[in-house]
Parts: C-alpha cells; sequence; structure tokens
C-alpha cells in the first residue's frame, strides 16, 4: 500500500540514534563519580548509517536488503581523557556538549521529518 520514503526512514533512524546517544550520555553522567568508569559515545549518525546501509534495495525481496531495527551500540571512549584520580573518565562539560550536540541533531530530524509531511501532504491536496 503506502510505504515511507526513504528520506522520513533516514530521519526517523537519526531520532533513534539521537535518542539512543542520550541515553548513554545520561549514564556517563549518572557515573560520573564512579571509580574505574570509563566513559562510552555512539559513532556519528553519518558513520553509523554508511557502515550500515553499503547496498541499496528498492524492494524487500531484493538481494541484501536488511530489514532488521538499526541497533546503536555504545563503544568506550578513547578518547576521553583520563582527569580524575580514580579513573574515571567521564568529564561534565564535554558530556554537556555532546547533550547540546545531540539535541540539534534531534531536532533537525524532526525539522526534516516534518517538512517531508508537509511536502506529501502538498502533493496529495491536503
Amino acid at each position: 500500500m503506502f510505504d515511507l520514503p526513504q528520506i522520513m526512514r533516514t530521519a526517523q533512524d537519526m531520532a533513534r540514534h539521537a535518542a539512543a546517544r542520550q541515553t548513554v550520555i545520561a549514564e556517563n553522567i549518572a557515573h560520573s563519580d564512579t571509580p574505574g568508569y570509563k566513559a562510552k559515545d555512539l559513532p556519528d549518525f553519518g558513520n553509523f548509517f554508511s557502515a550500515s546501509h553499503p547496498l541499496r534495495a528498492t524492494r524487500a525481496g531484493h538481494i541484501g536488503a536488511d530489514l532488521r531495527a538499526l541497533e546503536f551500540k555504545a563503544e568506550t571512549d578513547a578518547g576521553s581523557p583520563s582527569f580524575s584520580p580514580n579513573g574515571n573518565t567521564v568529564s561534565l562539560e564535554r558530556e554537556m556538549m555532546r547533550s547540546a550536540e545531540t539535541r540539534q541533531g534531534h531536532d533537525l530530524a524532526l525539522a526534516v521529518y516534518g517538512s517531508t509531511r508537509g511536502i506529501l501532504r502538498s502533493a496529495l491536496g491536503r
């Protein structure tokens, strides 16, 4: 029947990525006083998207069509220096910056989705 355009699916994936990254950031902040805790982060959405979509399939029956839901896995942030004597690598300032970046990415995804929906409504005459 009606299938979502690729741009809308990509916007949904981008919003899911932002939500998953915000969860990882919240976990980092919650563990900011835990001795030996290593900060985690998700790869950027662009890197994740290009790695998870090597081939494009226009129909579900095509070879290489990947129908599974996107799965975001947090990795230890190798770039975070150890500021704390107890080995904790969480920097609250860095997490606040990541949180702001993540919010901007989520807002962008919602704007793209809303604009696409408006274009579809106009095309349908509604």
